[in-house]
């Protein structure tokens, strides 16, 4: 959260994620419903950051995109950022779990 601070961002929030075998979530674009509700963001709705921490290294079948670009053969620790509505996917094909932290905030 100190990190993401520095960076600018307020009302950090964390979500972790355990990722099963078979788990396929399509593209998509987040809507942040109730983190605009609870940080008063109507209408500031572009000022929203993700950001998702990958906590292991990348093993076979796990896989990310992020604005139409594929991304594997990551390392524990590895982050990728976004702003508000940038579509994304993620899955997992391995036959291990996939975890990542999910850290939200606003500039």
């Amino acid at each position: 959260v100190k990190h993401f601070e520095a960076l600018g961002w307020k009302d950090i929030g964390t979500s972790y994620y355990r990722m099963s075998t078979g788990t396929i979530l399509p593209v998509h674009q987040d809507l942040y419903k109730k983190y605009i509700e609870l940080f008063n963001l109507q209408g500031k709705e572009q000022s929203i950051n993700r950001a998702v921490i990958f906590l292991e290294d990348w093993q076979p079948g796990h896989y990310a995109e992020y604005n139409d670009s594929p991304y594997t053969d990551w390392r524990a620790g590895a982050t990728v950022e976004w702003t508000y509505d940038e579509p994304h996917m993620a899955a997992n094909m391995g036959t291990t779990p996939r975890y990542t932290l999910q850290v939200t905030g606003h500039k």
